[in-house]
């Protein structure tokens, strides 16, 4: 299951790209661009799984943009191989799944967590293994 859908990723193009690929590439477009999400989402789980359990049971508008925005960084170098012109979409999805990382926060909190999992963030994120015992703390 792929977070974003074909539509998402032609609605990243250009006008006249999307024109041009549609074109060329006929009734074989939504195939070609499904295999590029296919390797978009590969590349967005394996950039959250550094902080979070994936495949995500339900995703966050800012994952589902960030692949569409992969996807559609993906689809345009394979038809036009001009790295510039979609170049800012993979950097803007990789720094947006970055961000996301960093914040190790549970932004993508799933419906299907018990309670424990949603109110205890180091069980599913990992934690710090340094613990502060509270006559430490109340030195601060």
């Amino acid at each position: 299951m792929s977070y974003c859908t074909v539509d998402d990723v032609l609605h990243e193009f250009t006008p006249t790209l999307r024109v041009n690929m549609e074109r060329d590439y006929g009734d074989n477009l939504e195939t070609i661009i499904a295999g590029h999400i296919e390797k978009a989402e590969a590349f967005v789980n394996a950039s959250l799984s550094r902080a979070y359990s994936v495949p995500l049971r339900s995703a966050t508008g800012v994952v589902i943009s960030a692949e569409c925005k992969i996807a559609a960084y993906f689809s345009a170098i394979a038809y036009s191989e001009k790295d510039s012109v979609v170049q800012d979409k993979y950097e803007t999805a990789t720094a947006m799944l970055d961000f996301l990382v960093e914040a190790n926060k549970p932004a993508l909190v799933d419906d299907g967590l018990t309670d424990e999992e949603r109110n205890n963030a180091g069980i599913l994120y990992g934690s710090s293994s340094q613990y502060y015992a509270d006559d430490e703390l109340s030195k601060w």
